[in-house]
């Protein structure tokens, strides 16, 4: 049965084909779309470039082959491992399909094209392309929950039960959170025991958890609500925010309290302000970060394919970004900022 030094022997080789920060550099002084897809069909991608520009246009071409090149590389993982390895590194791709079901979900709520939903996908988990495709054809929320029912995933259960409080109440956000709740307690019971890949695993799992929970009390902050219907949107199981620190962070008045009681506790934050957005964005640089760090963990653990997900996930957002940028015309210096560097 394959372990980690030899699945990570495998996922160093492919560390390797990432693109240098020289190479990103030449991507983002390209003044066109078209000189973008030129210069990216002679890098790694190339493969799934040509292919994706003979289904789509320029654009959607990039969207659709740095999508699939991310799922041919999980799938290249999963097939390096079996057993308690390959349990492990599924929970740990199910977070994509987390992602993948909510950014459907929001665009089925607020009446998203099918195509911009799709343009926003990236498969890694279980939910392949067609998929996620099928997914985001559906109509409307109820139809999603309908076809998702038939693709036998763990998350099916509890998307169903969610539906009928949906429909009464039409609150996206209860519904993510049952998601997310779900998904917690899911990888946690997966990832129990004493072992070094199972406490990495719970730690990763743990973090996205404080991560979530800080983010929903300040979306929490502007909600007419009391301390106990606040609670409700709490999700137990993180590391350092617990349902007394997420009360603080949920009400403007001890968010500061919240904030210290944070940065005390070591969590990745430097200040609240204004911007929800801009703060949502700096808490993922952080977490991008200390995950990517775990390149340098263990070099016989799963610390080292986490990395690599994080590592190649991020070059995938920074060159659809680079991408968008072309098409749009976006000045290269705010592109720069926008771009996450690890």
């Amino acid at each position: 049965m394959p372990d980690f030094p030899y699945i990570n022997a495998r996922v160093r080789a492919m560390r390797s084909r990432l693109l240098d920060p020289g190479r990103i550099e030449e991507l983002l002084a390209l003044p066109t779309l078209d000189g973008f897809i030129q210069a990216l069909n002679a890098t790694p991608y190339g493969h799934d470039l040509q292919e994706a520009l003979a289904r789509f246009p320029a654009l959607q071409a990039v969207d659709a082959a740095l999508a699939r090149n991310f799922y041919r590389a999980t799938t290249k993982i999963l097939s390096f491992a079996d057993g308690s390895p390959r349990a492990l590194i599924e929970v740990v791709l199910m977070r994509w399909d987390l992602m993948n079901l909510l950014l459907i979900l929001r665009g089925k709520h607020g009446g998203t094209s099918a195509e911009e939903v799709t343009a926003n996908l990236i498969p890694a988990g279980s939910l392949n392309e067609a998929a996620l495709r099928e997914l985001a054809g559906q109509p409307d929320i109820p139809a999603v929950v309908g076809a998702f029912s038939g693709l036998e995933h763990v998350f099916a259960a509890p998307l169903a039960e969610g539906l009928s409080e949906y429909a009464e109440t039409e609150d996206l956000f209860a519904l993510e959170l049952r998601l997310e709740r779900f998904y917690a307690q899911h990888g946690l019971r997966v990832a129990r025991g004493s072992g070094h890949n199972q406490q990495v695993v719970r730690s990763l799992l743990q973090d996205e958890l404080d991560a979530t929970n800080v983010k929903t009390a300040f979306k929490l902050q502007r909600a007419d609500l009391s301390a106990e219907a606040k609670t409700r949107f709490f999700i137990p199981g993180g590391r350092i925010v617990g349902e007394e620190a997420f009360l603080l962070l949920a009400d403007r008045q001890t968010v500061e309290q919240g904030m210290k009681w944070l940065r005390v506790q070591g969590f990745p934050v430097k200040t609240a302000g204004d911007d929800l957005t801009a703060f949502e964005r700096d808490l993922d640089l952080a977490m991008t970060r200390a995950q990517s760090g775990l390149y340098l963990g263990d070099p016989l653990g799963i610390d080292i394919v986490i990395a690599y997900l994080s590592l190649k996930y991020n070059e995938v957002k920074n060159l659809r970004l680079l991408a968008r940028s072309k098409q749009l015309g976006i000045p290269r210096d705010r592109v720069r900022r926008e771009m996450v560097v690890v």
